[in-house]
């Protein structure tokens, strides 16, 4: 199988985690998905990531409590939080580029995660602040991403893919797409 084959096979037929099994991540698996992530583009190659990567019992569980008691933060080895260690860089459109350099190195540690056997769930909703104090992080970094990752113990089904007519449109906006 092609390199590319491999990367759209596991962006295409990813599953949903249910929650995660006990079973202990190992370190040198982790870490090349931190280096996954540590390898993602960035607007003018700024890397304005800080990853804090946590795997204590009592610290998961006071993130899982401020990600709304979400079952995969409950029950994930590993969470790891992204965080803008920088903020500064402004895209020409005028918005701030750390958001989406941190989605882009969130992306490149989630298939990487899937690449090497592992299984991993960005968690939605989270009160930043909590985040923040259980971390250890100054007030004015922004929080960006809560990743769990783990192996799974059982998948939910993904809901159907709207339509490629809905979805894409070719050179011009169209209202249902194509």
């Amino acid at each position: 199988m092609s390199h590319l084959s491999r990367v759209y096979g596991l962006a295409r037929n990813r599953q949903r985690v249910r929650r995660f099994s006990d079973r202990s991540v190992p370190a040198e698996l982790l870490e090349r998905v931190l280096d996954c992530g540590r390898y993602a583009p960035s607007a003018s190659e700024d890397q304005p990531w800080r990853f804090v990567v946590v795997r204590d019992a009592l610290a998961r569980r006071r993130l899982a409590a401020a990600a709304f008691h979400e079952e995969r933060a409950r029950t994930a080895p590993v969470l790891v939080v992204g965080c803008a260690r920088i903020h500064s860089r402004v895209s020409g459109s005028g918005r701030p580029a750390h958001p989406v350099d941190l989605a882009a190195a969130t992306q490149a540690m989630a298939l990487a995660a899937a690449d090497l056997g592992l299984q991993a769930v960005w968690l939605r909703g989270y009160r930043e602040p909590t985040v923040r104090d259980v971390i250890g992080a100054p007030p004015d970094v922004p929080v960006i991403s809560l990743l769990a990752i783990g192996y799974p113990d059982g998948f939910d089904p993904l809901p159907a893919r709207r339509p490629v007519e809905e979805v894409i449109c070719r050179e011009t906006w169209k209202e249902g797409g194509a």
